[in-house]
Order: C-alpha cells, then sequence, then structure tokens
C-alpha cells in the first residue's frame, strides 16, 4: 500500500516529536555553552520542522487540528502573559531572546506551547503515547549509562568532582530528569499490565534512574522523589476504595517513607551517613548552612524587586536588575553574580509578575483536574497517583533550582499527553481523501510553496545565524585566534566579527571581548594590539550601555576596563554608576578604594572604604579594606582596632594587610604578622618572600636570607626568584631597576 502526503507529513512529525526524548544526550562540542546551547538550539529546530509539516497536515485532514482543553488554554494565556510581560519588562530583547548560557526567554517558550499543541494533536492513540514515553524511558537509560561511567570513573565529570552530571554539563538538571523517569517507569509499568512481558523491565529503569539521582547528590531532587513517593502513597492509600489491597499497599509505602526519614535523622551523625557524599549532604541541610543562607537572601531580594512591579514583573532573563538593586551584602562569600531566584516561583514573580507565576501554577492545576476529573476511564486511581507524586516531586525540586530545557520538554510532553489523553481522535478517512483531492493542483502548491520558504526562513533567523555566531564566537576567544592576520602582519581582532547586535549571544560576546581586552592591557603587549583592544572594547562598551544604562554586570566590567587602561576618570564614572545601581554591593566600593589608592588619593579612599564598612561591618573584606586604607595613611593605631576583630584568625594576617604594611615600610609589623601564621601553621612557600624582605628591612640579613631560602625549599619552583633575591641580599647579583 502506497503512502500518501498525508502519511508522510504525519510520520515526519512523529519523527520529530520522538527525536525529542534524545536531545538531553547531545553536547554541542566546539560552541559556546556546549551542554545548554546546542540541545537549545536542536530543540527549537525539531519544533519549527514539525509546525511547518503540522500547518500543512492541518490543511489536507482536519483530524489534526488542535481541539480546545484547559491545558492548552492554561499553556496559551501563559505564553500570553510572558509576551506582554517581555514586551514591557526592563530589557525586553534579553527577555526575548535570553543568552547562549540559559537558552530561555519568550523565543523557548513559545517554541514549548507547540511543542506540546503539535505533540497533543499528533500522537491520537494510548498505543503511540506509550511508545514515545518508551522511547523517553530508553533515552534515559542511555544518559543513566553515561553517568554510571562517570560514578566508575571511565568519563569525566563536568561540573565536579564527584556530582554525575551525564551530558547536561549540570547535576541538577541530571536530577530533575531522572526524577521525572522515576515516576515514568513505574507508571509504565502499571499502565501497560499484563498486556506485556516487557512490563517488568519498568521498575529497573526506575532503579537505574534512582541511582543517578541519588549520585548527583542533588538535595532538592531527592527531597522530591520522597515528598512525590509520599503523596503518591497518601492518594493510593486514601482513594483506591476498589481495590483494598492497593489501599494497604499505600499504607505500607507511607509507613516505609516515613520510617525511612525517621531513621535517616535519628542516625545522622552516624559514621555510615557521614561516609556517604550523597547522605552527609542530606544530612548537612538545616536553616543555618551557608547554601539555605543565601536561598532565603535570594528569595527576599526577588521579594522585594516583586513588589516594585508586583503585575508583570521585570520581564525574563532580567533577575540581574533586581539582584543589583536589592543586593543583601551579607551575601559576600556566595558568587558574585546571580541571574536567577533559585527557586522557580520566585523566577516567575520576576520574570511575569503575579499574573506569570498564577499562570505558570495553572499548568499544574488544569493538569490535576483533568487527571482526577477528566474521563474516568482514562486512568486508575493508581495511575493518577503516580502522575500526581510525579507532579508533586518536580513541584518540591522547583522550590530548590531553576529550571532547564530538558526538564520543561518532559513536562510540557506530559502535558500534551494529558490533553491529548482527554481528547482521544478518531480518524476519518472520507473526510481526509476529500481534504486531500481539494488540495491538489495549483492550490496546494502555493501554500506548500510558502509554508516552506516561511519554515527554512523561520530556522535560518532564529538558530543558523545564531549558532554560526556561537561558534564563531567560541573560535574568536580562543588564545590562538584573539588576533587574525589580514595580510601585510597586520592583525585585527576576531571578536569583532560576532558583535552583531542582532545575535542573542552579543551581550556575552562582548563580556568576554572585555575580559580579553583586560589581558591585553599588559604593558607587554604590542602597544598597536592593545590599542586595537582598547578601540574596539571602549566602543562596545558605549553601545551596550546606551541600549542597557542599567545593567549593572557591563558597568562593573567596564570600570575594570577602564582601570587596567588607566582611563581612570572613566573608570570613576562606572564605579560611581554600579554603586547608584547597587548601593549595598561592598565588592564595588573596594575596588573604588583599589582605584583612588592607585592615583594616590588616600582620603578619598578612606571615605570610600568607610562607606564599604558602614554598608555591614561584619563582613570580613570591609573590615579589611578599611583597615588596608588606615595603615596607608599611617592610622596604625585605628588599624589595629579595627583588626583587633580578627584576633586569633586568618584575616588579621589578611594578604593585603601584610603588603599595606610592607608598602608602607613598618617591617616590624610584618614580621610580627607572618609570624603569627607562620604559628598558625598556615604560612605559603610564597609568604616567605615577605617575610624575607621585612627582615632585610630591619637589617636582620641571616633570618632573611633564612626566609628566602625556605620558599625555595618549599615549592622548587620559586628556588630560582629564592637565589635572585638572596644573591640582591649579599651583593653578588645586582637588583633589578
Amino acid at each position: 500500500m502506497s503512502m500518501t502526503f498525508r502519511d508522510i507529513l504525519r510520520l515526519g512529525i512523529l519523527a520529530c516529536i520522538f527525536a525529542t526524548p534524545f536531545i538531553g544526550l547531545y553536547v554541542a562540542d566546539g560552541m559556546f555553552f556546549p551542554f545548554i546551547s546546542g540541545k537549545n538550539f536542536w530543540f527549537r529546530i525539531l519544533v519549527e520542522l514539525m509546525l511547518g509539516m503540522w500547518v500543512l497536515l492541518t490543511f489536507i485532514d482536519a483530524t489534526y487540528r488542535p481541539k480546545f482543553s484547559w491545558i492548552l488554554g492554561a499553556a496559551g494565556i501563559f505564553v500570553g502573559v510572558l509576551t506582554v510581560a517581555d514586551l514591557n519588562g526592563v530589557n525586553p530583547f534579553r527577555s526575548i531572546w535570553s543568552s547562549y548560557e540559559r537558552m530561555e526567554g519568550l523565543v523557548t517558550h513559545i517554541h514549548l506551547f507547540f511543542y506540546l499543541l503539535i505533540a497533543g494533536s499528533v500522537i491520537v492513540t494510548e498505543e503511540l503515547w506509550n511508545w514515545f514515553w518508551a522511547t523517553s524511558l530508553g533515552g534515559s537509560l542511555l544518559v543513566a549509562f553515561y553517568a554510571l561511567s562517570q560514578l566508575s570513573g571511565k568519563s569525566e565529570i563536568h561540573q565536579s568532582a564527584t556530582r554525575l552530571d551525564a551530558t547536561f554539563g549540570n547535576s541538577t538538571y541530571l536530577a530533575v530528569y531522572a526524577l521525572f523517569h522515576v515516576f515514568l517507569a513505574v507508571f509504565l509499568y502499571f499502565r501497560i499490565g499484563k498486556r506485556s512481558v516487557a512490563r517488568w523491565i519498568y521498575p529497573s529503569i526506575a532503579l537505574i534512574n534512582f541511582a543517578v539521582l541519588y549520585y548527583t547528590q542533588t538535595r532538592g531532587a531527592l527531597l522530591g522523589v520522597l515528598g512525590g513517593a509520599f503523596l503518591a502513597f497518601l492518594l493510593v492509600a486514601f482513594l483506591s476504595k476498589e481495590h483494598p489491597e492497593w489501599r494497604k499497599r499505600g499504607v505500607a509505602g507511607l509507613v516505609l517513607v516515613v520510617l525511612a526519614v525517621g531513621l535517616f535523622f535519628t542516625f545522622r551523625d552516624s559514621t555510615f551517613i557521614k561516609s556517604s557524599p550523597t547522605l552527609s549532604r542530606m544530612a548537612s541541610i538545616s536553616l543555618n548552612d551557608a547554601t539555605t543562607n543565601s536561598r532565603f537572601m535570594i528569595w527576599q531580594m526577588s521579594w522585594e524587586g516583586f513588589k516594585e512591579r508586583p503585575i508583570l514583573g521585570w520581564g525574563q532573563e532580567n533577575f540581574l536588575y533586581v539582584f543589583g538593586k536589592y543586593y543583601n551584602p551579607k551575601m559576600y562569600n556566595q558568587e558574585p553574580w546571580f541571574d536567577r531566584s533559585h527557586d522557580v516561583f520566585f523566577d516567575w514573580l520576576i520574570a511575569g509578575g503575579a499574573l506569570g507565576l498564577l499562570t505558570y501554577l495553572s499548568l499544574f492545576v488544569v493538569a490535576l483536574y483533568y487527571l482526577w476529573f477528566g474521563k474516568k476511564k482514562q486512568f486508575t486511581v493508581l495511575e493518577r497517583s503516580i502522575l500526581t507524586g510525579m507532579l508533586g516531586g518536580y513541584f518540591i525540586h522547583n522550590i530548590f533550582v531553576f529550571d532547564s530545557l530538558t526538564s520543561y520538554i518532559f513536562f510540557f510532553g506530559f502535558l500534551a499527553y494529558v490533553h491529548g489523553m482527554t481528547l482521544v481522535h478518531e480518524e476519518k478517512t472520507t473526510k481526509v481523501h476529500k481534504k486531500e483531492e481539494a488540495l491538489e493542483g495549483g492550490d496546494f502548491a502555493i501554500i506548500g510553496g510558502i509554508i516552506l520558504l516561511l519554515t527554512v526562513g523561520l530556522i535560518y533567523y532564529v538558530n543558523i545565524r545564531n549558532m554560526n555566531a556561537n561558534t564563531a564566537l567560541i573560535n574568536a576567544i580562543r588564545p590562538e585566534t584573539i588576533m587574525i592576520d589580514e595580510g601585510n602582519g597586520k592583525k585585527s581582532i576576531a571578536m569583532a566579527q560576532v558583535l552583531d547586535p542582532d545575535l542573542l549571544g552579543t551581550n556575552e560576546a562582548r563580556e568576554q571581548l572585555i575580559q580579553i581586552a583586560i589581558q591585553a592591557a599588559d604593558p607587554r603587549v604590542d602597544p598597536t594590539v592593545r590599542q586595537q583592544f582598547y578601540d574596539l572594547t571602549s566602543s562596545e562598551i558605549e553601545k551596550v550601555l546606551a541600549e542597557d544604562p542599567a545593567n549593572l554586570r557591563v558597568h562593573s566590567f567596564a570600570a575594570a576596563f577602564y582601570s587596567h587602561y588607566q582611563q581612570y576618570d572613566k573608570a570613576l564614572i562606572e564605579y560611581n554608576k554600579s554603586i547608584e545601581l547597587s548601593p549595598t554591593r561592598q565588592s564595588t566600593y573596594y575596588d573604588l578604594v583599589t582605584l583612588y589608592l592607585l592615583q594616590g588619593k588616600v582620603t578619598d579612599a578612606e571615605q570610600t572604604a568607610k562607606k564599604a564598612f558602614d554598608i555591614d561591618p561584619a563582613t570580613p573584606d570591609a573590615r579589611s579594606v578599611y583597615a588596608n586604607v588606615l595603615i596607608h595613611e599611617q592610622k596604625y593605631a585605628d588599624a589595629e582596632v579595627l583588626m583587633k576583630e580578627f584576633v586569633g584568625t586568618s584575616e588579621y594576617y589578611d594578604p593585603q594587610i601584610v603588603n599595606a604594611y610592607g608598602y608602607m615600610k613598618n617591617y616590624a609589623k610584618v614580621i610580627e604578622l607572618l609570624n603569627l601564621k607562620i604559628a598558625k601553621n598556615e604560612m605559603t612557600a610564597q609568604d616567605y618572600f615577605p617575610l624575607g624582605a621585612a627582615y632585610a628591612g630591619v637589617g636582620q640579613m641571616q633570618n632573611a636570607i633564612a626566609a628566602i631560602t625556605k620558599a625555595g625549599e618549599l615549592d622548587t619552583s620559586l628556588k630560582a626568584k629564592a637565589d635572585e633575591m638572596i644573591g640582591q641580599l649579599q651583593g653578588i647579583v645586582p637588583v633589578k631597576k
């Protein structure tokens, strides 16, 4: 039997849909953010291909046109709210396109909506859905085998030393992926029932995915699995009235979960738990640990940002503005930049305000509604309970982290499943043939040609040109290709090729350019090259700040750039703008203090250091920086009062304090501090050089030589430097000027 064009379109769409579970396996080596960007580009291309074919298919066969359900309605409203929020946000371009690092934004959510719409319209039978989910489980096994090879040491772990991340490059992303497939495997085991002997493979797949999740050491996902399992058992125990045996098993499951949690907390200090990296991480959960405290602080900052723009938020990818404006100085010991709230629900409050969060939550609500109150024959109570437990586990996980493409694909695929199972379609062959006949000839050729051109154009504009730019960026920042030969011995900056303002990664390219340009400020670099970097980078800084004047990150980078090129007036402007945008971010004040000291403006440095100190005196760096400036002003007594808080700690002999005393030729204090460091057994080989210089400064040449000799003994790579210094002290080697 020959295939019709309708059959070809349908199979093409199904091929794209069935390819999506394997996106998690793809790592785009040779691209910027290889674990993120490649997966997203190919997901978008698959959706755009299936969209073009689906539009044609709907012209031929009305069966595959979308049918309304509140799942589809809620997803459409969600995307609509995001569109309005993003267009009215702080930086619409960033909200729409996102960045290579995240690849989310409005573009991704539009693709997810069409993925839901098309999958829910084309996969029209339960058998096809079962095959799709079996395919997803097959993909999870391939991911799991790679992860377990990391566990055995045969493959490299990318993110950390012990936390598995497989092809995701992030243990948290892998954890939620495994969480979904644990519940899915259990669901299919019961869904297929006695119809297939193959059902017995599903418990094994569930266990393998749980093992992967366990060795990711991701606490949020582990809590999600426990919470989801508890919820599923609870529902089975209370709602399986027609199946007493399942009620008993539900109660037994509840007892096991409660018992396991109780035993864990009872023996959380045991050697067994402490010897396990995963269990010890779980045992470390408390309201006082550093990670929990940082989460609370970020959530508080997010809440303040929500209160400022409560209805539609700031637009996607704009948390940076909230982070700067409401920065909590007690986050001094965390990473310097956060672009997420590390909580999906706060993320949506910032991205889309109350409307954004409510429409996002509505996706869970309508899915649960159709699971439990849809057609009674769709799912058994046991199946509903398992799927509800899966949603509950995902929900719990989302309290502690942010989403990524792979979890979005599964979630929207699940929504498509519930939508499709709610609206079971029956093919009407007679209507199909009439439709095919009606569109034969010139009309169909015109429609098909238009759709083909639009699809090709969409794939190129959204993906191909950005993929090319991504590859060009990673090539441009390689050390060997930073400068390219234009002929006649002239060099140009390769980065200039990837600074198109219409590309989604332009801002990341600009940041990379600034970092490279700062390195090029080294006096050893050819002056012509330095000037080229300065001219191009300063021009790009002006462009981005004209487009986005409230971008704290770029102002901070610009300040460092101008400072390295000794453009101190421009650096001062950028530092002051950074402080204006983020008045409680103490690190900017520290950099400004350094700038003032470089210019010999010690009084200005002291005033700035005091402002930073007054923001939060409990911050160790604020105290050290302030003391450093006081030492430069020879206010030794005041500095000592400040540093008294640090007596007995390593901050007391912080290198910048030691160096400040050395710069002021207070050699006795340098000797005192470094001998305290020796007594604490915290001395490094490098520390013996300033100690030797200080001894020489007070005329104790024998001690000076002994200290410098010690540096060479502790670190043989320093021996040549040590011998040279000793030679200078003994008058054998001329002192370099």
